[in-house]
């Protein structure tokens, strides 16, 4: 099986992502693990500007990169990129080879391996929250979720966009705080639903009960090879 990943959203995300389904592919020499494709087009305009109306659409760079890594021989694609599963079904519309829904996947992790929680933190862009992609699949799951104030998605978007630059000035404290503030003081499961939090989770080595999807979704890529 081949994986193409469509990737620059940004690149430090789909690096680690990458590394996550290296991680989790269980080979013992080079060629037991999984061939894998990476379109690294950071050409891709923000898709958070876009869909608060105030930048170029990047559907169309999106769907050039699906193309292309299906030419190159992918089997599968990946958007290791929250927001940009806005536009799936544009990239699912002009492809002839399976993309793997990062959100959907996140839902079943969850109704799998959690079965009595039924309610989460969402942290995410703000284009993520405007867009409902989270809100859709999981309400039609039976789930439901919890999102920060106003002010609290701002300070979000101020997490990701410092990753995003390379920035991580932040102590660990800070952040727990901040989240369970957005908890309500309530002691729920945390989706890191972009994939720079991940990023900045590990970085400051922060403790809590989160959900990473592109592990979920790196998870699914190893399966899915098993299969193939």
């Amino acid at each position: 099986m081949r994986l193409g990943i469509l990737g620059g959203m940004g690149p430090m995300a789909t690096s680690d992502f990458f590394k996550k389904v290296i991680d989790l592919t269980h080979a013992t020499k080079d060629q037991e693990h999984i061939h894998v494709l990476i379109d690294n087009n950071t050409e891709i305009p923000d898709r958070t500007n876009f869909i608060l109306n105030h930048g170029e659409n990047p559907g169309r760079e999106m769907i050039r990169s699906a193309i292309k890594l299906e030419m190159m021989g992918a089997d599968v694609l990946v958007m290791p990129c929250n927001t940009a599963h806005y536009f799936y079904s544009e990239i699912d519309e002009f492809t002839d080879i399976p993309v793997i829904n990062m959100i959907e996947e996140t839902a079943h992790y969850v109704l799998e391996k959690m079965p009595d929680q039924k309610q989460f933190l969402l942290l995410a862009t703000t284009g993520t929250y405007e867009s409902k992609v989270y809100k859709k699949v999981f309400e039609s799951n039976g789930l439901s979720l919890v999102e920060p104030d106003d002010n609290g998605k701002n300070e979000v978007m101020k997490w990701i966009y410092d990753v995003k630059a390379g920035v991580c000035d932040y102590r660990e404290n800070d952040i727990s705080a901040a989240i369970d503030q957005f908890s309500l003081g309530t002691d729920i499961p945390v989706i890191l639903g972009c994939t720079e939090l991940p990023v900045l989770i590990q970085m400051l080595n922060i403790k809590g009960k989160f959900i990473d999807p592109t592990n979920v979704l790196a998870s699914k890529c190893v399966a899915y090879s098993l299969e193939a």
